[in-house]
């Protein structure tokens, strides 16, 4: 199988990574973070950062998936297009862990700065959630961000992406959509080498040809949209709530005047026992059980009278 052109790999689509794997698959070991052993070579590293979309990060672990291809998704904790917290993203992350391939920390020193914390701390804890997530050991990291300040990089508890002998003989990249070095993917595509370091933007692949500035659009929509839903759900919330419609109904019925020449009355920093009823009604488990109880109630007259 002859090597895909340059000017496919410039288009990245979908087909033409498909096309990349197939040929990399002729002519390299190819291997997660977790298979390196440092005297079975040749081989090649084949590493993925998740900095925007893990649905994208989907995507192509499916596509590796089909080819029996192994490699490393890095997820991070800070990312500003997506949170890790989500139930929908931890899904995505399990289900890439369930096809095969491994997952690992992308931690950014910089932010940890931020944090006025050891970093050491914050870099385990980030570890101990992702393994109560998957139920797995971590055992890779790798650096977001520009080469700065990193205690991390030498380290001998976690295999780190960076670490210098992991990039010795071959390291590309392709961050913002641009191969660096264009003569390492030269060397990659003709001139095999015996440790190998691929690192692929997942988000930077895409079914159809699409330029630099459309696709981060295309990004930024999606959070857009989150945000634009997460906004219509608090509208729609306020318009329903309890306290905020008691609270402008008072406002609407009651003088301004009045209002603000009320004295000053001690007594009404005691909540009275409806509110404290309310309270533990609202934050409760026994309240959150008498609710549950009460909307079965009504479920199961709603269907007699139906």
């Amino acid at each position: 199988m002859e090597a895909p052109t340059i000017t496919e790999l410039q288009d990245f689509t979908l087909k033409s990574y498909v096309r990349l794997l197939e040929y990399l698959k002729q002519r390299y070991r190819i291997i997660p973070f977790c298979d390196v052993n440092y005297e079975d070579t040749p081989y090649l590293i084949l590493r993925h950062d998740i900095d925007i979309s893990p649905s994208d990060a989907l995507t192509m672990a499916k596509i590796e998936k089909d080819l029996n291809v192994k490699s490393t998704y890095f997820v991070l904790f800070s990312s500003t297009f997506y949170n890790l917290f989500q139930g929908r993203n931890i899904a995505i992350i399990k289900q890439i862990s369930e096809l095969g391939h491994e997952i690992g920390l992308h931690y950014h020193p910089a932010q940890y700065r931020l944090y006025n914390q050891n970093p050491e701390e914050t870099l385990k804890a980030e570890i101990q959630l992702l393994e109560s997530f998957l139920g797995k050991r971590m055992r890779s990291i790798s650096r977001h961000g520009p080469w700065d300040m990193d205690s991390f990089a030498s380290s001998r508890e976690y295999v780190n992406a960076n670490h210098p002998y992991l990039r010795a003989d071959l390291f590309v990249h392709e961050s913002n959509r641009a191969w660096t070095t264009l003569k390492g993917l030269l060397d990659l595509l003709n001139n095999p080498h015996e440790r190998v370091q691929l690192l692929i933007h997942s988000e930077n692949w895409q079914e159809a040809k699409i330029d630099r500035e459309s696709l981060l659009r295309r990004h930024t929509q999606v959070v857009e949209k989150r945000i634009e839903n997460a906004r219509n759900f608090m509208l729609d919330y306020y318009k329903t709530d309890p306290l905020v419609i008691e609270y402008e109904k008072s406002i609407k019925n009651t003088d301004s005047n009045y209002l603000n020449q009320l004295p000053l009355d001690k007594n009404l920093q005691t909540p009275d026992w409806k509110s404290l009823f309310r309270y533990y009604l609202i934050h409760t488990k026994i309240g959150w059980n008498l609710r549950k109880t009460k909307g079965k109630i009504k479920r199961e007259f709603a269907r007699a009278k139906r």
